[in-house]
């Protein structure tokens, strides 16, 4: 039955229809929150938008990022809505080092393994120009599933096989790095999300 529905998620009506049921209230919650994240970073630059399904997030708070996407689907529905976007993968981002001012990635390493998720953040780096920053936002697993029970059953049926507790998601960022986190609720079932922003310096080491 979970195979059956995960199958209708390729399709980007079914994905939105996802976002609708299981995630109450995030068109407007989540939305105010990357208003206020970009607002503090800027779109200022080429950025990228990195896992970005057949719509990014951030259309809804004056971005126009690159999209990239594993599911072609995904990533022709992107491009016919107008914007620029390719099929690729996170752990082999098909970008030049410093190409991008601004590097996003919404909701997409609860899909990846431990070690492909640490590869897709190094990526991000990599492609992040001296002066520019990486933003990566992803679901995490209630503290406690007592206290938010709907919001951890939610989680357990999600598509994503990966899905982590806070440190479990921290420990995937580099070490030698500092990142700016903060945990917050976007949804109306209690689902959570963390936020952790790099800032590359104008002279730094990483690539």
């Amino acid at each position: 039955m979970l195979t059956f529905l995960y199958s209708l998620l390729e399709h980007p009506l079914g994905y939105h229809l996802s976002q609708l049921v299981f995630a109450p209230g995030a068109k407007r919650l989540l939305t105010e929150q990357l208003r206020k994240t970009a607002q503090t970073l800027g779109f200022a630059g080429l950025v990228l938008d990195v896992g970005c399904g057949p719509a990014s997030w951030l259309w809804k708070v004056g971005g126009h990022p690159v999209g990239l996407d594993l599911s072609f689907a995904y990533s022709s529905a992107f491009k016919n809505a107008g914007e620029i976007a390719l099929t690729g993968s996170a752990t082999a981002l098909p970008f030049a080092n410093s190409s991008f001012a601004g590097i996003w990635s919404i909701g997409l390493l609860h899909h990846l393994p431990k070690e492909a998720a640490r590869q897709a953040i190094q990526e991000m780096l990599r492609v992040c120009r001296k002066g520019g920053y990486v933003a990566v936002l992803d679901a995490v697993l209630p503290t406690s599933p007592w206290q938010r029970p709907v919001a951890h059953l939610v989680r357990k049926l999600d598509r994503g096989r990966f899905m982590r507790k806070q440190t479990e998601l921290v420990s995937l960022l580099p070490e030698r790095t500092d990142w700016e986190i903060n945990r917050f609720t976007y949804t109306l079932n209690g689902l959570e999300v963390l936020c952790c922003v790099w800032h590359k310096p104008m002279a730094d080491d990483v690539n």
